[in-house]
């Protein structure tokens, strides 16, 4: 098997596991994005606010919807951790993605010398939340909500149920009674 072969069933491999959480983690997005684009252009064009901190107001109110958006809905099934600690870990993994996308926008403005709101809306929800939902998808799933060995599934089967599902009409369930077919 060559390099891009192996690469390919690596990369499949990880997307058939990972994929409800993919797409959950993106809608999640998509609802805080939603938040982040309004308090940003509310803040900057009806406060008249510095735009690095219309960054950082909209980037705020994004990370509170998605962290109930996370823990409640995509990352539900994952064990709990004291819930200070989950937080915790939540805000500084935020913090950072934060960090990214002000910085973008700080460069755009500062280094490259765009200071208009259509550039300060490009550099913070196209290259700032870019790097920030690669960087965040990453942590979350590695450091806030980590799978236990029960959350495993090693090549993307289920190595023994632990508990039936109770309803097949959940997608997890779902998945898993097929798992056990």
């Amino acid at each position: 098997m060559t390099l891009g072969e192996r690469v390919i069933s690596w990369t499949v491999r990880i997307v058939r596991h990972l994929w409800r959480e993919i797409v959950g983690f993106g809608v999640v997005g998509l609802i805080g994005v939603t938040c982040d684009i309004t308090t940003f252009n509310v803040v900057i064009g009806i406060f008249h606010a510095p735009k690095v901190w219309g960054s950082l107001a909209g980037t705020a109110l994004g990370t509170v919807v998605g962290y109930i958006g996370n823990r409640y809905w995509v990352f539900r099934h994952r064990e709990r951790r004291q819930s200070a600690t989950e937080i915790v870990l939540y805000l500084l993994v935020s913090g950072v993605a934060m960090g990214i996308i002000a910085a973008c926008v700080a460069f755009n403005e500062y280094v490259l010398g765009f200071k208009s709101l259509i550039a300060a809306n490009v550099a913070q929800f196209i290259f700032g939340q870019g790097l920030g939902t690669i960087f965040r998808f990453w942590a979350m799933h590695m450091w806030v909500f980590p799978e236990t060995k029960a959350d495993a599934q090693p090549h993307g089967r289920a190595s023994a149920p632990t508990a039936a599902p109770t309803r097949l009409d959940e997608p997890d369930a779902a998945v898993l009674a097929e798992d056990l077919r």
